[in-house]
């Protein structure tokens, strides 16, 4: 947790400083802000003036904290990276994993929104994606888009949560407890009210997956896949 907490602080300083050299008005203290009145409101700080080039750069410094982090905590305890966080592949990792995340963009999520469909609406739900997808004005941009959201950003967060996160809780509850806690971590680190049901489903597949196989592949793969649907979805 501690980790999570020093890539956040990492992330938002960093976005501070550069953010004040675009936006306007221009100052560290507008910026500051902003970003705080976004953040207590439930809200990430506006991150995409300036479109994809840097929006990927905004992003950059949380996955680089999140993956330093991770590879710290490991080294600290004095056990290979591999074993740590289970990063052993197999062939079947890949289909398994894709299958569960197409299964839960596609059946679960559906389901899980279904009741709550009279006072949430659609739009406002894809939302947050619809803006960064809006950035891949062209073949290049769209290219740098579906690898930091298909590959990056699914590599990275499942390092951290169900590699780091969910091994950590593992060692201290049973496995019910622990992909359930990992998987509201997981929605919670998002700060998105209207996607945390989405997040927390998705978070309790990439779970179960992590501890039924004991391996990191299959979640990867699934977290590829569901970010994949939703990119597919808004390019065309």
């Amino acid at each position: 947790m501690l980790g999570w907490i020093a890539a956040s602080v990492v992330t938002v300083v960093v976005q501070v400083v550069l953010v004040s050299l675009w936006a306007q008005p221009s100052g560290v203290g507008a910026a500051a802000g902003r970003a705080g009145a976004q953040l207590a409101g439930g809200f990430e700080p506006d991150r995409l003036d300036g479109g994809i080039w840097r929006f990927t750069l905004l992003q950059a410094p949380l996955w680089l904290a999140l993956a330093a982090a991770a590879w710290f905590i490991v080294r600290r305890g004095g056990t290979g990276l591999r074993a740590t966080l289970g990063l052993e592949q197999r062939w079947r990792d890949v289909p398994v994993g894709l299958a569960c995340g197409l299964a839960t963009q596609f059946l679960l999520i559906p389901l899980v929104y279904l009741p709550l469909s009279p006072y949430i609406d659609t739009a406002d739900v894809e939302a947050p994606a619809r803006r960064i997808m809006a950035l891949a004005e062209d073949a290049a941009a769209a290219t740098v888009l579906v690898v930091a959201v298909v590959v990056v950003a699914p590599l990275v967060e499942e390092i951290y949560f169900r590699g780091l996160l969910l091994r950590a809780l593992w060692g201290k509850m049973g496995r019910v407890w622990t992909v359930a806690l990992s998987a509201a971590l997981f929605g919670l680190a998002h700060l998105q009210l209207l996607q945390l049901p989405a997040l927390v489903v998705f978070g309790l597949v990439a779970g179960t997956l992590a501890v039924a196989t004991k391996r990191l592949a299959p979640a990867v793969w699934a977290h590829a896949a569901f970010n994949g649907v939703t990119v597919v979805a808004l390019l065309r």
